[in-house]
């Protein structure tokens, strides 16, 4: 039977973030992409060159048929369309240069944009989302629009303006023969905006099965070791089986309307050019045949505008897939850069020194899931050493999470410094949560402690912070001291000296509240000496909230929180509470027994 998650270890199940709606995707894109509106009018012009440029030579045609192949109209007309033709293609040159550059430029300043709201976005916001759909949105969805416009995606442009150009002129020729093929075309443009709906939809679908498959691949390739070692290679091979059937089903899914509107699109434009082949040799011989309602220029023309024409509508429906496939990874890029920073108080600022914490009657949730927390208050004293335990599942991690944001309370006050939590600027710097497994970057031991310093710290600091926490012994032990690389996530250091180089980061940005959350609950015995003397010197002359699994946590606590069942039933110094009946007592005989 499934077991399901315990309260304090629930998440809303959310795979991206808020969808952009429709119309707001053009003024969205021109406000994180302001390039692609500047000099439109040069586009424009550039656009209009390369499209008429091409339509001129059925025209020269249709003049040098009319007046007979005659000597002095055939020369003039050959050089007018030549000319036209070289301007055409200098134009096209000049527009595809110009729109890659500002396309490719827009692009870069999006992946720019949504890396820094990766940083900046609210932490309740950022718990939801999936590290790879985020990377996935900075990586291949931007991607996708580059690989269109290389595959021909600037052409869109030339072609919409040379589709314009070619239905005006039909019309001047002969508005009769214009009416079926703009109809058809109408027609025919209609349905694939209704169709592109659909498709736009199983796309983005596709998108987000197949961020999905990142996130289950890089899990199975991070976490090989330990599938190795447990023998579940088979149980991770159906899970990655199932996220790749479910990913290639997505994709198979945006086919159908695919091809269907394809087909549609070949027999209309088909339709079309016979109409006009026919149709045009019929009405310009019906009536007078002395006087045909049309030359045989004007229908060699017609046919050539009617191919001019159809061109672009060609391109628009062959390549409809790649078009939205690269306008849902624009999308979803533009859903990043435009998630909402996290909100900004406009308290006062925090006062210097350990912050105390204040909460009234504090309930909070996850989503829209049942309550984790009930009616909590509490006060913690500036300065105060207090641990939190409880068992699993009590509320003790969303505790933590409320006073860094990374949770919302659902009713209630939370007050940290005397400032009310949602209206502190910025929390950076002064309250530093230290989790149970720290990230650490593929880089050296002291460029990873400088990430706590946002404007960096010279070596000479750094050395200062780790005798201050009497690490030296321990950075002697090390093949390359301060310059020794860690590995990817820290894979070349123990669980402890993981925390260790934690706890050195933490000491130089130099919070005024501090949070371990289960943060020495995995160090090895060889290493969990060191880790408490640090402990020790970090906590000191700062409040430090520190979640306990362990006793020597709670007996080293100016006091501690007994939570259960989302309540805090307990709260005192360990020496007494130990000795009374009731949840601690039970924690520390559970403790106790071997």
């Amino acid at each position: 039977m499934r077991v399901p998650p315990s309260p304090d270890r629930q998440r809303t199940i959310t795979t991206g973030l808020a969808p952009l709606a429709g119309r707001a995707f053009l003024p969205t894109a021109l406000r994180f992409s302001p390039q692609l509106r500047q000099g439109l009018l040069v586009t424009g012009l550039l656009a209009l060159l390369a499209g008429g440029g091409r339509i001129v030579a059925p025209l020269s045609i249709q003049r040098a048929i009319d007046a007979g192949l005659a000597p002095g109209t055939v020369t003039p007309a050959v050089t007018v369309g030549g000319v036209a033709v070289l301007v055409a293609g200098l134009s096209s040159l000049l527009l595809n240069r110009r729109l890659q550059e500002k396309v490719e430029n827009a692009l870069a300043g999006l992946r720019r944009d949504g890396l820094r709201r990766v940083h900046d976005m609210a932490a309740s916001t950022a718990d939801r989302v999936p590290s790879a759909d985020l990377v996935s949105r900075l990586t291949s969805d931007v991607d996708q629009v580059t690989t269109f416009l290389q595959g021909g995606g600037i052409q869109f442009v030339t072609n919409s303006a040379q589709l314009l150009i070619a239905a005006v002129i039909m019309s001047v020729f002969s508005w009769q023969l214009a009416v079926p093929v703009l109809l058809l075309s109408a027609l025919l443009i209609g349905t694939m905006t209704l169709m592109q709906r659909v498709i736009a939809r199983r796309y983005a679908q596709a998108r987000r099965e197949l961020s999905r498959l990142q996130s289950v691949v890089a899990e199975s390739v991070a976490g090989a070791p330990v599938i190795r070692s447990t023998g579940t290679a088979a149980r991770a091979a159906r899970k990655l089986d199932d996220a790749v059937d479910r990913a290639r089903d997505s994709l198979l899914r945006t086919l159908v309307p695919l091809h269907g509107n394809t087909a549609l699109g070949e027999v209309t434009i088909g339709v079309m050019t016979v109409t006009v082949l026919l149709g045009g040799v019929w009405f310009a011989l019906a009536g007078d045949p002395a006087r045909p309602r049309l030359s045989s220029g004007e229908v060699v023309a017609m046919v050539f505008l009617v191919t001019f024409f159809v061109r672009p509508l060609q391109f628009l429906v062959q390549s409809l897939g790649e078009a939205q496939n690269a306008l849902t990874g624009w999308r979803r890029a533009l859903e990043l850069a435009a998630t909402p920073r996290e909100a900004a108080g406009d308290g006062p600022a925090l006062p210097a020194g350990p912050l105390g914490v204040r909460m009234s009657q504090v309930s909070a949730r996850y989503g829209s899931g049942p309550l984790v927390l009930r009616s909590v208050s509490v006060s913690i004293e500036p300065g105060e050493h207090v641990a939190v335990v409880g068992r699993t599942g009590s509320g003790k991690s969303t505790f933590a999470k409320l006073l860094t944001r990374r949770v919302l309370a659902s009713t209630g006050t939370i007050h940290i410094g005397g400032v009310a939590l949602d209206r502190i600027t910025s929390l950076a710097g002064r309250v530093v949560i230290v989790p149970q497994d720290p990230f650490l970057f593929d880089a050296t031991i002291a460029e990873n402690i400088r990430l706590g310093s946002p404007t960096g710290s010279a070596a000479g600091e750094i050395s200062r912070i780790m005798g201050d926490l009497g690490l030296d012994d321990w950075l002697s032990g090390l093949p390359d001291g301060l310059d020794t690389r860690v590995g990817l996530r820290g894979e070349r250091l123990s669980v402890g000296e993981r925390q260790l180089v934690a706890l050195a980061r933490t000491a130089l940005a130099g919070p005024d509240l501090v949070i371990f959350d289960e943060a020495t609950s995995g160090v090895d015995p060889a290493t969990d000496v060191t880790v408490q003397k640090a402990l020790a010197i970090l906590t000191r002359g700062r409040t430090s909230i520190a979640i306990a699994h362990r006793m020597i946590t709670a007996e080293t606590a100016d006091r501690v929180l007994v939570f259960d069942g989302g309540r805090i039933v307990q709260s005192g110094h360990h020496s007494v509470l130990a000795t009374r009946p009731g949840p601690y007592s039970a924690l520390v005989d559970a403790w106790r027994t071997p």
